[in-house]
Formats: structure tokens, sequence, C-alpha cells
């Protein structure tokens, strides 16, 4: 992408066509996005999303780049408002990442049962989206470990562990969480 955004840059400033513009617009938007500039990603995201006519694609292109960017920035404000608009009208793996975040925010909000219970509705239906699913695994043992139920947390990260190697990221997140729950549970135990 880092040598398409000039040219698109230009395509989108010179064009006639409004096609070719939305080309460019929507083109740069992700361009931005995969090279980590995420204030220009939003700010073309936000642009096509104030267009009359989108189709749906794009409007939900648009909405995954500026809640990702939002994650990666640490807006989680924006972030949850845009993966809350995302889960109303996308499905596969776009909902499947939605209803992870939305486990994610009510975790963060201690809304710990509630976070349980996406954590079931995503496993249950979107079980193609393994990444997904075991990554809220995670948020359940966290989950768990806050509700003070230590065998089931340390159960569920236990299990990641053991049959989810594949997912490295995941893997070593998993590893931290049960060591910390691990180590608080010695700290208590003596």
């Amino acid at each position: 992408f880092e040598t398409a955004l000039p040219i698109l840059k230009r395509l989108e400033e010179e064009a006639y066509i409004s096609e070719n513009i939305l080309f460019a617009q929507s083109n740069l938007m992700k361009g931005y996005s995969e090279t980590a500039a995420y204030e220009f990603a939003i700010a073309y995201a936000k642009l096509l999303l104030g267009k009359d006519k989108i189709d749906t694609g794009l409007e939900n292109d648009a909405k995954i780049i500026i809640a990702r960017a939002a994650i990666k920035t640490q807006d989680f404000t924006t972030a949850k408002t845009y993966y809350a608009a995302i889960e109303k009208t996308a499905n596969g793996a776009l909902k499947a990442e939605a209803l992870y975040y939305n486990a994610f925010f009510k975790s963060k909000q201690k809304e710990y049962e509630a976070s349980n219970a996406t954590i079931q509705e995503l496993i249950a239906g979107y079980t193609t989206y393994k990444y997904w699913a075991v990554k809220s695994y995670v948020i359940m043992g966290e989950n768990y470990y806050a509700l003070n139920d230590i065998y089931q947390a340390t159960f569920v990260l236990e299990n990641i562990i053991k049959n989810f190697k594949e997912f490295e990221d995941i893997q070593e997140d998993t590893q931290n969480v049960l060591n910390t729950i691990k180590k608080n549970q010695s700290k208590i135990n003596n």
C-alpha cells in the first residue's frame, strides 16, 4: 500500500467520475489502515460513511476500520460504538469479531456474567471463526476469576493452552493471565 497511496490520492483529486473517487477513497481508507496511519484511515472512513449512497459492504468496511483503529489507539469509547453498529449488520467473521469485542467491553465494565453470555453466543453461532472463539475464552477465564470461580478460570485457561497451540498470540495472553491468577492465589494461600 505504501506505493499505492500517492497514486490513489492523485486519483481522488483528479477523477471526474464518482465511482473512481469512491474507489480511491475506499482504498485510501484501507491503505492508511494497513500502514497504521490511523488518523487518515478514520478520516476516510468517516468521509465514506457521510456519503448518501454506499453499499452495506463498504459501510461495514468503514465501520470496522474505525473500530479497529480505535482499539489500536485505545479509544475504547469509539471502538465500542462502532463494534456495536457492526454487530447489528454484519455476519461471518465480522460478526464474530464484533461479538468478541461486545464481550470484551462488558468484561471491562465488570458485567462478567453478561460477558460470558455473549461469549457463549459467539461460540454457539460462530465456531467456524475459531480465532475469535478461542480469544473469547481468555475473557471467559478472566470473568470466572473476577467472579471468584478459580477452578473454572484455570480450567478454561489451561484448556486454551493445551488445545489451541496454533494461535501463538492467544497462547501468550492466556499464559500471562493464568500466571497472574496462580501468583495471586499463591499469595492468598500463604
